[in-house]
Formats: C-alpha cells, sequence, structure tokens
C-alpha cells in the first residue's frame, strides 16, 4: 500500500548526529566535546496493574505509575581530567590545579555535586530543533578506559536524571522544540548588537555635525 506524506511529516525527521551541553544556560556551561555516535535519550515509566475479581486483562483506570526514569548515554573522546571527574561522582580532586583525580570517599552524594542538567540538541530536516533536557543528571558506573594501536580512547558516559529530595514530583526530563541552535541565536543576538552600536555611532557623527542645534543639549542628556 503506497501512502503520501506531508511536508509536516518530512520536515519533523530528525538528522545527523546531537550536540550535547553540560549545565546548559548556566553560569558554567559547557559543550562535551568532541563525541562518537551523537547521543540517545531515553524516558521510561513504570506501570503497574492493579489485580482484581473479574479482570481479564489491561484496564483504563486500574494502572499506576510507579517510577520514572530518564537518561541520557554519550561518548566522549575528550580525556580531560574534568570529564574524567564526571564518571565518578564526587570524586577528589587534588589540589593541583585539577591534574589529578581520586576515588572518592565512601557515603552520601551531596545534593550539589549533581550536574543542574545535560541538554542535547538534535537537528531536523526542517530546520527546527529538539532541545532534549534531563535535569539533576549524574553518571554513576564509573569508567573504563582503553588504549589500544591505531584508535582512539573513548569515554562512555550515561547520564540519568534524578528528582530532588526537596520535589519528588518535579521535572525529570523536558523536549521542546525550537526554532534555532545555541550557536545561531547567539550569533544573531551579536549581530543585532552590532548593529545597536553601528546606529549609535551613526546618529552621535550626525548630531556632532550641527553644533548649535537643539538635538544636540537632547542628546547630550541622553549620553
Amino acid at each position: 500500500m503506497i501512502t503520501n506524506l506531508t511536508t509536516k511529516q518530512i520536515e519533523s525527521i530528525q538528522i545527523d548526529e546531537g550536540v550535547i551541553f553540560l549545565n546548559y544556560g548556566e553560569t558554567d556551561e559547557r559543550l562535551l566535546a568532541p563525541t562518537r555516535g551523537g547521543g540517545e535519550f531515553a524516558a521510561t515509566v513504570t506501570v503497574r496493574d492493579i489485580e482484581f475479581d473479574g479482570r481479564h486483562g489491561k484496564t483504563t483506570g486500574t494502572q499506576v505509575i510507579e517510577e520514572q526514569g530518564a537518561s541520557l548515554k554519550v561518548t566522549t573522546l575528550c580525556m580531560s581530567q574534568e570529564n574524567l571527574a564526571l564518571a565518578i561522582p564526587t570524586c577528589t580532586i587534588a589540589a593541583d590545579d585539577g591534574k589529578t583525580i581520586k576515588n572518592p570517599p565512601t557515603g552520601v552524594i551531596g545534593a550539589d555535586k549533581y550536574l543542574k542538567n545535560v541538554t542535547m540538541f538534535a537537528k531536523t530536516i526542517g530546520g527546527k530543533y529538539k532541545k532534549i533536557a534531563i535535569y539533576n543528571a549524574m553518571h554513576e558506573t564509573g569508567f573504563n578506559v582503553k588504549a589500544v594501536q591505531k584508535a582512539e580512547g573513548e569515554l562512555a558516559l550515561e547520564f540519568l536524571a534524578h528528582y530532588k529530595h526537596s520535589d519528588l514530583d518535579g521535572d525529570l526530563w523536558a523536549v521542546t522544540e525550537i526554532a534555532q541552535a545555541p550557536d545561531e541565536r547567539k550569533d544573531n543576538a551579536d549581530s543585532s548588537r552590532r548593529r545597536h552600536r553601528k546606529s549609535r555611532k551613526q546618529v552621535i557623527i550626525e548630531f556632532k555635525e550641527e553644533p548649535n542645534n537643539a538635538y544636540n543639549r537632547n542628546y547630550a542628556y541622553y549620553a
């Protein structure tokens, strides 16, 4: 059977690799790169069926969501100390400008050790982007590094989303459709600021050419 596709359906096809940011939108935001294999997001739920007499199978209104989870997997080729530290929660960073990391102490993981978010941007054919974010993220399983001939070392990370202890029914993840990628928004904002500065400069020159003009007094007050 042949079915035609709509333009909207084609434009919504996701293509190419995702771009991963840690703490996107925060003061310590950084790009996780270079990566290999893109990124993989997963959202999961555990549903329990209520058993009752006369039940013939799954029944609406008798199911309970017991648990939810979200994760984002990514493999990076960057073996910086900063990235290695991501793989071990609360690992110890020695007081030598971060050149040495060591195994962490055993005990409770502090709330400040979680990343505020890990965010992936994935492009669609239509030019829009899917912004996929998980919150209070942490990689929990350590790391394994191989150094072999004619190959590159890989650091595989699986960030898991966590509820805040103060908001046990809060947000774990979100998927938002946006018109522009992060670098495009920044470039457009920078361009707008440059145009604004250029416009102000042109106005200043125009006013200074007529020193007796009343507008000059207004401008002096504005400046």
